[in-house]
């Protein structure tokens, strides 16, 4: 805490510094090597100035100003991070959080959204932040509504234009945290031919980028044409190669190993039969069991067949060797101990895409202007995981008639009180190597339109309608068929009958390859999206006022998003069930969204030259929209700009935004997923609280606790001895026709100050400063099963009595055998409340050096920095439930794909020196130190936090001639690893964090 205050402090004083020197600065709303926002392209002084949109608004204007805080990155920001996806550099920015991107790995269980990469502003996920390309709106690639960062044209990136805030009014749904434009080149010209590539430190993660941009006029200038070209592959990262990814990981009690071990549930063995095989044949110490004298623990067997125990310390007769690629019990602490590198998971995901862009322009007429646009991108990405887990409820039920099943093994079960009922038995089908997830997307999207001038005033009109598709495919690998395992485990002769030499699952036995293919199972899956949109707008001015020209924007359009989902029969069985484990039960599902849409905007302006007001305008705007889902909703704003004088603008407003459920929220398949709920340990809330090593249990209401498990199904003769053994559940979850729209409520307020000084020294400074405050209502979202099972069991006093009949606690049921949570549930609902706050600064100084005699060739620096300050981030899980702020914590998110680290404060700061046609330059990424969101909700919660984090890159850029740029430089320079998040080793954030290390690029620009 002292760190932070010191950090805080610096930072504060550092603005405020700023601020002082700038006195009333240049104003501009930028970030690191950005251009101004507020400048375009230098044109022809003798030329009329052009009305330019600006982002956020409908209404066009000559002086290119917005009433709402508006970030702005250049192509140079983009190839200056060295990464070939533009994710990559939208996560660095301190607006956004860290959302899927190059560290998704593709290992969603439902295959919706592997290998995508996203955008998510103020950590409020990515369905709630609106990706446009030159104001339009981009065909959604998951049916979240989410817009797939990889679709975009990147070669043709002129510029990226962020506002925070509900935007709604100008552009419909979606847009209640923000909006991202891309802004693509204009009037291209010539052949423009870009390669880059780059390698880790580690010798892995290669990536490839080559495009080629070509445009032209034609038709006596009339016409013009642009077409770019784009291939881009990016390998796989592998955990392996790095020692901080290299690591055993203890989880209390036995996990799932390939050996397999055994569970009796409330059909326990006899503690004389346990200790006759454990002292008489091992020669082992005696075991203890319950009063009742049964064993309570679990038995695992040893590669060889033989057995261990896990009831007491240390863990009895494990004879394993301790290996990288073994699964060890520790001794001392009586803990499962797993190597999660041995498969070589990535860190990673690959990437391999291909994409097209072409656009025409035709003037018609003098006064009317066509357009045809098309973009294709067919791309594929792998993701890695672990391999195919019998566990929890996918656990394997094997008959004591199984011919495999050792002597000493077969006495234990004998004393059992059912001696012939069958045992469930966990298992790591490691024979079927890891689960391989292979996506293959395709996305196309179709634009044409029309633009002219009216007649009247300068009034302008423009009418486009666009289609598109987004299709992907989603094969899995490395599944199993339960059918055909069951068939094998019941078999009298092992499966000797169904394929070579049968299945021993006991001991860490191979199979013939022939019972490996028996049981192997591929699946593939595919989704399909469609968007249709027709838009029609007029904007101009109305009237001359005293203080301006009044001007108006009125349009309407019609949008159409459709949406269907075929998984693989062996996922989807005909009794609700499936036949594969290790993936998902899914289901097949469709559905579409319809809605009509009209809105007007009027820019007012008010006063005009009178003392502190050389301008003050209002922009008004209010849309009405219908829903054949939602039916009708309306958003609306009021935004303010004041021209105090020359050096000083102030600007806010309020904005309504709504963001209606997206197709996938109302109609996406009910489906099971893996859902971690952490391990449960005596100092953190994590893991199952009927867990008898939980803090739940061990509390001071653990009397309580222990009811309220018997209550839910956890039967008698285990409940002092129940043990989950797994740090995930099988939750269910799945879309909700009867959602409704969210309801965002966006307030900002700021300034922006360009600097008046003539000095060469202070001429060139800007600074802008604004403060946010965003709050979301009837967020549509699951409600996390971890939070369920805490706030089931009270934390946060959300079940003082301990009822069973509790909200939270009817998501959770259990298998009234062995008490393991059985597809607890993550309902989709309108119950989420969100309040993000916060203050953002952005500065930039330049100075020529020769203006401050240092020589006519001295060259210039430039100093970049944009901070952003997280005042408060609540959440609160559903109406009536506490909130809790999770500013300066790590852990916890509004989703998962949202981003789960919330720092108070977050930075980049660029410094560069450029002479002649070279540029060299250092960046400094700065993360704030953040403790875990568990202590958010437990304070007495010792689980840990991250620290600082601070990283820093070196780019460099050098013409040669007028058509040639060679760009190089190395990312995170010091190979500084990512802080470990909570108490599992080797758990990093690679969203938000540098997980690849050192990283090398080097690029080239050639011009023809």
């Amino acid at each position: 805490m002292v760190a932070r205050g010191i950090t805080r402090a610096f930072l504060i004083g550092s603005c405020a510094s700023i601020a002082l020197i700038a006195g009333a600065a240049h104003a501009q709303s930028t970030v690191p090597t950005a251009p101004p926002a507020s400048v375009e392209p230098e044109q022809d002084s003798n030329a009329p100035p052009e009305e330019i949109t600006v982002t956020g608004s409908r209404i066009a204007r000559s002086d290119y100003v917005a009433n709402s805080p508006i970030v702005s990155l250049s192509t140079d920001t983009l190839e200056n991070t060295g990464r070939v996806t533009v994710e990559a550099a939208l996560t660095q920015m301190p607006q956004f959080a860290g959302a899927f991107g190059q560290g998704n790995t593709g290992s969603t269980s439902t295959g919706l959204n592997g290998g995508q990469a996203n955008a998510s502003l103020r950590g409020l996920g990515s369905k709630r932040t609106l990706i446009l390309m030159d104001g339009r709106r981009l065909q959604p690639s998951n049916p979240d509504g989410s817009v797939d960062l990889n679709t975009i044209p990147e070669a043709l990136i002129e510029n990226i234009e962020v506002i925070t805030g509900g935007a709604s009014t100008t552009y419909g749904s979606d847009a209640t945290a923000g909006v991202v434009n891309f802004r693509l080149r204009r009037n291209f010209k010539g052949l423009e031919l870009n390669g880059q590539t780059g390698v880790s430190n580690y010798g892995d993660g290669n990536t490839y980028r080559i495009t080629a941009t070509a445009g032209s006029v034609f038709a006596d200038e009339r016409g013009h044409a642009v077409l770019s070209v784009d291939y881009t592959r990016r390998d796989t990262a592998q955990q392996a190669e790095r020692d901080y990814f290299t690591f055993r990981t203890s989880t209390p009690g036995l996990s799932t190993i390939p050996q397999g071990n055994a569970i009796f549930g409330s059909n326990l063995p006899t503690l004389a039969a346990v200790n006759s095989v454990f002292v008489g044949q091992y020669g082992t110490r005696a075991l203890t069991g319950n009063a009742a004298g049964r064993y309570t623990g679990q038995i695992g067997f040893n590669t060889d067949q033989t057995l261990f125990s896990t009831a007491g310390v240390p863990v009895l007769n494990y004879r394993d060797p301790q290996t990288d690629e073994a699964y060890i019990v520790n001794s001392g602490t009586n803990s499962q101990q797993v190597n999660f590198g041995y498969n070589g998971g990535s860190i990673q995901a690959d990437l391999d895409r291909y994409s097209v862009f072409g656009k025409v322009d035709y003037d018609v007429t003098d006064d009317i202007k066509a357009f045809t646009q098309f973009s294709y991108t067919t791309y594929s990405s792998t993701g890695i995981t672990n391999p195919t887990l019998a566990s929890n409820v996918y656990g394997l039920t094997v008959p004591t008639t199984n011919p495999f099943i050792t002597p000493a093994f077969r006495s234990i079960l004998a004393s059992r009180p059912t001696p012939n009922a069958p045992f469930t038995f966990y298992k790591a089908l490691s024979i079927l190597g890891p689960r391989i997830q292979t996506y293959e997307y395709d996305v196309y999207q179709i634009t044409a339109g029309l633009s002219g001038k009216i007649g009247v005033r300068d009034w302008t009109w423009d009418l486009y309608a666009n289609t598109s598709r987004a299709k992907f495919d989603n094969s899995q690998t490395g599944g199993a068929s339960a059918g055909a395992v069951s068939r094998l485990l019941n078999s009298p002769t092992g499966g000797t009958e169904l394929c070579a030499g049968g299945f021993n699952p006991f001991g860490n036995v191979t199979p013939s390859q022939e019972c490996i293919a028996y049981i192997s199972r591929r699946t593939l899956n595919t989704n399909e999206l469609k968007q249709r949109t027709v838009e029609g707008n007029i904007q101009g001015g109305l009237a001359r006022l005293p203080a301006g020209e009044l001007r108006f924007a009125v349009g309407a359009d019609y949008r159409e998003n459709s949406y269907a989902f075929q998984p693989d029969s062996q996922l989807s069985l005909p009794d609700g069930t499936s036949d594969i484990l290790g993936y998902s039960v899914l289901r097949a599902a469709s559905g579409k969204v319809k809605v009509g849409e009209a809105y007007g905007e009027l820019l007012v302006p008010l006063l005009h030259d009178i003392p502190l007001i050389q301008q003050f305008d209002l922009d008004l705007g209010y849309r009405y929209s219908n829903y054949n889902s939602v039916g009708g909703v309306h958003a609306y704003k009021a935004d303010a700009n004041w021209q105090v004088f020359d050096a000083l603008r102030l600007r806010g407003g309020y904005n309504r935004a709504i963001r209606a459920p997206s197709v996938g929220e109302l109609y996406a398949p009910v489906s099971t997923g893996s859902v971690a709920i952490g391990s449960p340990a005596a100092t953190t809330s994590t893991g199952d609280p009927c867990d008898v090593r939980s803090s739940y249990r061990v509390g001071a209401n653990g009397t309580q606790v222990r009811a309220l498990c018997l209550a839910q199904g956890i039967p008698t003769a285990i409940i002092d001895s129940y043990q989950l053994g797994t740090a995930q559940v099988f939750a269910l979850t799945g879309g909700n026709p009867d959602l409704q729209e969210e309801i965002a409520d966006t307030y900002s307020a700021g300034g922006v100050i360009q600097s008046p000084f003539s000095s060469p020294v202070f001429r060139n400074m800007s600074l802008s400063v604004d403060y946010y405050r965003i709050g979301i209502k009837q967020a549509v979202g699951p409600l996390s099963i971890a939070q369920a099972f805490q706030f089931c069991f009270n934390s946060g006093g959300n079940n003082p009595t301990y009822a069973a009949s509790n909200y939270y606690c009817s998501l959770i049921s259990r298998n009234t055998g062995n008490g393991v949570p059985v597809n607890p549930l993550q309902p989709l609902l309108n119950l989420g409340t969100f309040k993000v706050r916060g203050i953002d600064v952005q500065f930039d100084w330049k100075v020529n050096l020769s203006d401050i005699g240092l020589g006519g060739n001295a060259g210039t620096i430039a100093l970049n920095t944009a901070v952003s300050y997280l005042e408060s981030f609540k959440i609160q899980a559903l109406p009536g439930a506490p909130s809790y702020d999770y500013a300066g914590s790590i852990g916890t998110g509004v989703e998962t794909t949202a981003g789960l680290a919330h720092p108070e404060w977050k930075s980049v700061t660029s410094f560069s020196y450029s002479v002649g046609g070279a540029t060299l330059g250092v960046r400094w990424r700065y993360i704030d130190n953040m403790i875990a969101s568990a202590k958010v909700v437990n304070p007495a919660s010792t689980t840990r936090g991250v620290d600082a984090y601070n990283v820093f890159d070196l780019n460099a850029r050098f013409e040669t001639g007028e058509k040639t740029e060679f760009r190089m430089g190395v990312t995170n320079a010091f190979n500084k690893k990512p802080p470990q998040v909570g108490d599992t080793e080797a758990n990093y954030d690679a969203q938000n964090y540098d997980v690849i290390g050192r990283y090398f690029f080097l690029g080239i620009t050639k011009k023809f």
